[in-house]
């Protein structure tokens, strides 16, 4: 029997192998840090609307944090606002609730932001009233909470977290 056969499947074999660890190690290597604009309303972490995640009423909201600041965040109250093409959707129409912003609140270690890095985070559709017909957002931090030896202590919070002040 020829060792031909037999080579040719190891060399194959030790290509491909090498092939698969150089894109392992591609995959490890950390995006690169994207500095958003400081926040407008002063908040020391900013925020920029990425996507939707989903369909129609129920969606969630993909969201790219940047820490301007020089400690580790891990809480957040958020606004949202929603958008058809230019015109502002109300959340939660024709109820008692209704508004021009959306709000949550969210924190843990999955949501950390270290100083001088981003965070991309995903919004749970539960957590939002995206209207079904909304086509981009806005999305703005309006309280932020310290990691600090596991827990969390409050850093920064505008005058009042739950409006969108200009």
């Amino acid at each position: 029997m020829s060792k031909f056969p037999t080579i040719f499947v190891l060399s194959t074999l030790l290509t491909f192998s090498a092939t698969a660890c150089k894109g392992d190690s591609a995959d490890k290597q950390e995006a690169a840090v994207v500095e958003l604009p400081e926040a407008s309303n002063g908040s020391p972490v900013a925020a920029q609307f990425v996507e939707f995640v989903g369909e129609g009423e129920g969606r969630g909201v993909k969201v790219k944090l940047y820490n301007h600041g020089d400690k580790k965040a891990g809480g957040y109250g958020m606004l949202l606002r929603y958008y058809k093409d230019d015109e502002l959707l109300k959340v939660k129409p024709g109820t008692a609730f209704e508004d021009d912003s959306d709000f949550t609140s969210l924190s843990g270690n999955s949501y950390a932001c270290e100083p001088k890095k981003n965070a991309d985070i995903e919004l749970d559709g539960d957590m939002l009233a995206v209207p079904a017909e909304a086509t981009r957002a806005e999305v703005r931090v309006s309280k932020v909470d310290v990691i600090n030896g596991g827990k969390l202590e409050k850093w920064w919070s505008q005058d009042s977290w739950r409006d969108w002040s200009e």
